[in-house]
């Protein structure tokens, strides 16, 4: 979303920065520094993927600026 100065801006950018950070604190963050960890059913790991596709979406359809 472009940033239009509007609250709705701000509320889905907070929204954005809260989920990835969720995904990474308890998707990423454990399977990669947790040894020893089961290995995850199929079900649970395509769960996870399709979580991480969402933000992996937003910043593939993000325009940087400068």
């Amino acid at each position: 979303m472009a940033d239009d100065g509007s609250k709705t801006f701000t509320i889905v950018h907070r929204g954005v920065a809260a989920f990835a950070e969720g995904c990474f604190a308890a998707i990423r963050n454990p399977n990669s520094h947790e040894a020893g960890l089961p290995e995850l059913p199929e079900h649970e790991a395509l769960e996870q993927l399709a979580a991480f596709s969402v933000p992996a979406r937003w910043v593939d359809t993000g325009k940087l600026e400068t």
